[in-house]
């Protein structure tokens, strides 16, 4: 009996430990989802874009606000959960090579005046938004800067239900 109770307490034992192996590591749980806000100068003249009308501004098919206003188009840096939402739901691509492909074409074949400028970080990013008039970049809800203008995208503010640019998570910078 008491041999039983030793085996029944290791079994035990060894389920906890091997189901708690199993588990993720504090600093490999996964992300939960965060919106992704797009933010402007304050100078820019729109408060509202469709997905639509965003995607046309990134992939250069619509390269001023006015006709006084140049868009300038900030990439997030590589690896960044809002590069991944660009690349993902805006060019619609899988990889960095193919946007990279499709900003070549643009440029050679189709006479696009500029491509995207990549950022070196978030921080990087909002500095740029603020100080380049007509710039136009992503950072996540939680990391909107001071002194830029946050944009609707189809009517929807970010954190509100139905908002179409979410991460998923994944890595930070």
């Amino acid at each position: 009996m008491l041999q039983n109770s030793a085996s029944l307490r290791w079994i035990a034992f060894s389920s906890v430990v091997l189901l708690g192996g199993l588990q993720p590591c504090a600093g490999e749980a996964a992300k939960a989802p965060v919106p992704v806000a797009v933010v402007v100068h304050p100078g820019v003249p729109a408060s509202d874009l469709s997905l639509a009308e965003l995607r046309r501004i990134f992939l250069g098919q619509r390269p001023v606000w006015s006709s006084e206003l140049m868009i300038t188009l900030l990439m997030p840096p590589r690896g960044s959960p809002e590069r991944e939402v660009l690349l993902r739901q805006i060019y619609q691509q899988r990889s960095e090579t193919q946007y990279q492909r499709y900003w070549i074409n643009r440029m050679f074949a189709d006479g696009a005046p500029v491509a995207p400028k990549t950022t070196g970080s978030r921080e990087m990013s909002a500095s740029l938004v603020r100080e380049i008039p007509g710039a136009i970049a992503l950072v996540p809800l939680d990391r909107i800067p001071p002194d830029v203008k946050v944009l609707r995208i189809d009517g929807r503010r970010p954190g509100e239900s139905g908002y179409p640019l979410i991460a998923s998570g994944g890595r930070e910078k």
